[in-house]
């Protein structure tokens, strides 16, 4: 299926090549330009698949709102730039349900639309659940979010949104409204949420009015992330929603990297420490076993010196690719350099033995087909400890003897 496209129409061409390279900068998705009402039009009949328009107001060849009228017709979701700016042509375009509406007056408005027009490309993969309860301003928030492409899910009812948050959760959740239902405040609502998930888990905004400004303060230290006014503008709920999802992508991002090995997306030492000890403490109150195992490319220092570090980091991301699939119910760290630990559950001894010969075969197997070079692991297991520390002391312990024994080999202490 061809990739949807960016579409820019522009009739100065070079501001279209301003708005093609501030764009490029962001995405690898492919980018149209037109320069005129009917090079658009004929791009838009031909079945190209547009999935956001950038576009100029005043076309050389269009009466007024005339491009808005073909987009729209075409759903296809859109953010004008404009050198002009007055009030009743704003209300115009938002009645025209245009996504966003920005004066071409300096570079940092330029940035701004582009921007705007890359953040609704991927909208359509962000999640907002909106809890509204027949509010006549649900209506419209649905059709505002929608039109920013968002996925957007509808609930009147608190114990429906409860029960589906135990199998998803969206990127944002949207009250509309004090009271969520008869009998059901906002309050209990956040108070249940917040008992499961952190501010940056869930974002939350809600709706209150003026009047009542103490409630909104009541809902922000109960752990509301936003709010948002009951006689809002587009724009004031546009900000609000693009921020808090952003905020959170943002703090995801930054959590991503303290975790977790900048090379092989796999936990770093001290996060799987942490829920190594987490695993082993659930065991310890549920009943069960574990094993710990240690693994280590064999001669790592010749696969650097021979073929280069780059080689070196192709066998480590294959080596961490290999233990992800092998023990894809287990922990799995990085502890640096070549040397890997997987934490897991287990029924019985034999399942995790299996599991690391097919590891060991495997690598000797398809490593110099996957990476250009062949190399071996070799690995040590155990099965009973009193601590993380203790585990990963014997399984290191079990890795030596392995080295000690010839490498490419599995060594088990008990």
């Amino acid at each position: 299926m061809t990739q949807a496209a960016f579409l820019i129409i522009e009739d100065q061409a070079s501001i279209a090549g301003l708005l093609k390279s501030e764009l490029a900068r962001l995405t690898d998705a492919p980018i149209e330009v037109c320069h005129d009402m009917a090079e658009a039009r004929t791009l838009i009949d031909s079945g190209r698949s547009i999935a956001v328009c950038l576009t100029g107001l005043q076309l050389p060849d269009s009466h007024e709102n005339e491009i808005i009228h073909l987009l729209k017709a075409h759903h296809i979701p859109t953010v004008v730039l404009t050198g002009t700016y007055k009030e009743a042509t704003r209300q115009e375009m938002f009645e025209l349900k245009v996504a966003d509406y920005v004066i071409k007056e300096s570079i940092a408005s330029i940035r701004y639309a582009v921007q705007m027009t890359h953040r609704l490309y991927h909208n359509a993969h962000r999640h907002v659940w909106l809890l509204g309860h027949g509010h006549r301003s649900s209506a419209r928030l649905l059709g505002m979010l929608r039109t920013h492409r968002y996925q957007v899910r509808a609930y009147d009812c608190t114990r429906t949104l409860l029960a589906d948050l135990k199998k998803d959760r969206p990127n944002l959740l949207v009250l509309d409204g004090t009271q969520t239902e008869p009998g059901n405040h906002t309050f209990d609502l956040i108070n249940a949420l917040r008992e499961h998930y952190v501010p940056s888990q869930l974002p939350i905004i809600a709706c209150e009015s003026s009047e009542t400004i103490s409630n909104a303060i009541k809902l922000m230290k109960y752990g509301v992330n936003d709010f948002y006014n009951t006689s809002f503008t587009p724009e004031e709920f546009y900000v609000r929603v693009n921020q808090n999802i952003e905020q959170a992508e943002v703090y995801h991002k930054i959590e991503r990297l303290s975790q977790r090995d900048s090379l092989t997306g796999l936990y770093n030492r001290r996060t799987f420490f942490a829920r190594a000890e987490a695993l082993l403490a659930e065991i310890r109150t549920k009943g069960g076993y574990f094993f710990a195992l240690m693994a280590d490319i064999d001669h790592f220092k010749q696969v650097n010196d021979n073929y280069g570090h780059q080689k070196g980091d192709d066998a480590i991301v294959f080596m961490a690719q290999c233990l992800t699939e092998v023990f894809s119910d287990a922990l799995v760290g990085r502890f640096g350099g070549e040397e890997f630990c997987v934490i897991g559950k287990i029924h019985d001894t034999r399942e995790a033995e299996q599991s690391a010969e097919t590891l060991r075969a495997r690598i000797e197997a398809d490593s110099k087909a996957e990476t250009g070079v062949a190399f071996t692991l070799s690995q040590g297991m155990t099965f009973s400890a009193q601590s993380v520390d203790e585990a990963v002391q014997k399984a290191d312990d079990a890795l030596y003897r392995s080295k000690e024994n010839g490498r490419n080999q599995v060594n088990a202490v008990f």
